[in-house]
């Protein structure tokens, strides 16, 4: 019997808030069920640690210097272009889940319910390229004064009840839900925060909520659920150590008389882009100078912990380098990637709103992140003590084994290369690595 797969992000849920105290129903269910679960108390995301390319991540299995999502939003490279959003399905290079499951298998039946109305565009259809699921609830659904007034998200709720509403009309084969509340309340208020310790205790009975339909339709015995996160969360409050947490690298160019570049923050992170480089090119050429000048004048910034060079740059580390664990050797990242220290953030073009949260992410600190599986599927096994923690780039591969699906290829159909996609979590199957 081939189980149903529910694969649950809980947005912004840093790993060290996934505990008993906080996750109460989550954590007694594992218990309830020891026999078919399994707990990762610290998974590791994606770089950068923001919420498109870790989405991206959980659906194609693959890095992000295969799937092209280098973060939540990049520089065109067109002269002239302002930073736009990178959340267009159209920008993915590596077929998604419901792609594979659409084009190979489409008896399946899958749907995701989104917190965040921008998923919901990156896993729309894009003819050609990818296929959307058979079903996707969004924020949008809702009349305009039941979203929040300044986000435009659904809470947790509302996006569990869309979902369960979807799930009633068809049992699916394949679910994927985002969960919003936990972000929110992490950026507006802080990791360390009441607000956002609520919004954890909130999301676990929404997860509660799942499991109890399940059981409700006598699914519960054919299902496997997958609760995780896309990133962590750092609190970025002023404190007396840290009275200025904000970095706006482009004004201190500006200030310096330096141009030429373009820099996109990513809140841990900042792109900083040669506007004479272009997408396809190996070498920085004349803009090496330049580059090498922003690199120096970020080292002496407050709050910047390294300067990296995605193309070769005189004086500057290479980020595959230093940091090849990273994968994001991909045009759409900057020239240069500039990485803050904890408890600081990139902020281009200042913006006082940006400037006022008191929790972001981005940057490796927010890399872990929790992975539960559980379910009632017979066919699922508790990792043995020792196994390996997983990355967040293995849970797609997962799935595709769960569901007898192939890996998600490249859009062209070859193989993803190798290195740039993630495993199967054997030990869950009760199979060895090796």
């Amino acid at each position: 019997m081939r189980p149903h797969v529910y694969l649950v992000i809980v947005d912004g849920l840093d790993a060290r808030f996934a505990t008993a105290a906080l996750m109460p129903q989550l954590f007694a269910l594992l218990d309830r069920e020891r026999a078919r679960s399994s707990f990762f108390a610290a998974a590791h995301a994606a770089m950068p640690a923001r919420t498109n390319p870790n989405h991206v991540t959980l659906v194609t299995g693959t890095t992000a210097d295969a799937h092209g999502i280098t973060g939540n939003a990049w520089w065109s490279r067109a002269p002239g272009a302002p930073p736009e959003k990178l959340d267009d399905a159209a920008r993915i290079e590596v077929e998604t889940l419901f792609t594979v499951a659409e084009t190979t298998a489409p008896g399946l039946v899958t749907l995701a319910a989104v917190g965040k109305p921008k998923l919901a565009r990156l896993f729309a259809t894009v003819s050609g390229r990818q296929r959307a699921p058979d079903a996707l609830w969004s924020p949008e659904r809702l009349p305009s004064e039941q979203r929040d007034r300044l986000t435009g998200y659904s809470r947790d709720t509302q996006t569990m009840e869309g979902a369960l509403e979807l799930m009633a009309e068809a049992e699916p084969d394949l679910a994927v839900l985002n969960l919003a509340d936990v972000d929110t309340n992490g950026h507006a208020h802080g990791p360390e925060s009441a607000e956002y310790a609520r919004a954890v205790t909130g999301a676990d009975a929404v997860v509660a909520r799942l499991v109890d339909d399940l059981r409700a339709r006598g699914r519960w015995g054919r299902s496997v659920v997958f609760v995780t996160a896309d990133h962590g969360m750092s609190a970025i409050g002023p404190t007396p150590e840290r009275p200025a947490p904000v970095i706006s690298l482009g004004a201190f160019l500006r200030d310096a008389g330096v141009g030429g570049v373009v820099p996109v923050a990513e809140g841990g992170v900042e792109h900083v882009y040669a506007e004479s480089v272009g997408a396809d090119a190996s070498t920085v050429g004349d803009a090496a100078e330049t580059l090498a000048r922003v690199a120096a004048l970020a080292r002496e910034t407050r709050g910047v912990a390294e300067v990296l060079a995605r193309l070769p740059v005189p004086g500057v580390p290479a980020l595959g380098a230093v940091h090849a664990d990273w994968h994001l050797d991909h045009p759409r990242t900057g020239e240069l990637l500039v990485v803050a220290m904890p408890g600081f953030e990139f902020v281009d073009p200042y913006d006082p709103v940006d400037a006022s949260l008191l929790g972001n992410h981005g940057g490796p600190e927010n890399l872990p992140v929790p992975l539960a599986v559980v379910g009632g599927w017979p066919g699922l096994h508790p990792a043995p003590p020792g196994t390996p923690s997983p990355g967040s780039v293995d849970v797609a591969p997962t799935i595709a084994r769960l569901l007898g699906l192939r890996a998600p290829r490249l859009l062209d159909g070859r193989a993803v290369p190798p290195g740039r996609a993630g495993r199967p979590i054997l030990a869950l199957l009760g199979q060895s690595p090796h």
